[in-house]
């Protein structure tokens, strides 16, 4: 270490302090910033590849035992018990305008909500939570389902299992077409 001399004026002095630190902290490996991730809950309607945020997910569960309502539309399955409330199941593939399919055992639902309002949304598979960064972002091709273009955001994201669309499940819940349910 270099001695400081008694006639060296203190600015002085800290300048070569902070050179030298600076020499010396030149070869440290330097902190990276994550880069922004989108994560979502991974599902699949038809053949579409869709994403919901995971704040509007609350579970994912294999399909309960579900009891019947009289005189409501195709879509709505019925109500179901689960963890003690009962809770409306929707077939989305049915209300987006797609084809009716049994219920099997490994049938599983999305536990969706949107403020006070909760739904089973009755989905073909979920595949889990999956991250997206910003550069992953593609423009949404053209729909098949026509309805399904009405909730679905203006963006997507690729990756090697395809183009994932963004649902929006608020616009789902609070469409007054969603909360008709009565034949």
């Amino acid at each position: 270490m270099e001695l400081l001399k008694t006639d060296d004026n203190p600015y002085k002095i800290l300048l070569d302090i902070e050179r030298r630190s600076l020499d010396i902290g030149a070869d440290l490996p330097r902190e990276e910033r994550e880069k922004p991730v989108w994560s979502g809950m991974a599902f699949s309607v038809g053949s579409h590849l869709l994403l919901a945020s995971l704040h509007d997910v609350q579970e994912v569960l294999d399909c309960p035992p579900i009891a019947h309502i009289p005189r409501t539309k195709k879509w709505l399955k019925g109500i179901a018990n689960v963890r003690g409330r009962l809770l409306p199941v929707v077939d989305l593939e049915v209300y987006l305008g797609g084809s009716e399919r049994p219920i099997y055992g490994n049938s599983q639902i999305l536990v969706v909500q949107y403020g006070a309002l909760s739904v089973c949304l009755l989905v073909g598979t979920v595949w889990g939570q999956q991250n997206f960064m910003d550069e992953d972002s593609c423009p949404v091709p053209t729909l098949e389902m026509s309805k399904m273009a009405e909730y679905v955001r203006t963006m997507a994201y690729r990756n090697k299992e395809g183009t994932w669309l963004v649902f929006d499940v608020k616009k789902l819940i609070m469409s007054p077409q969603f909360l008709q349910v009565i034949v």
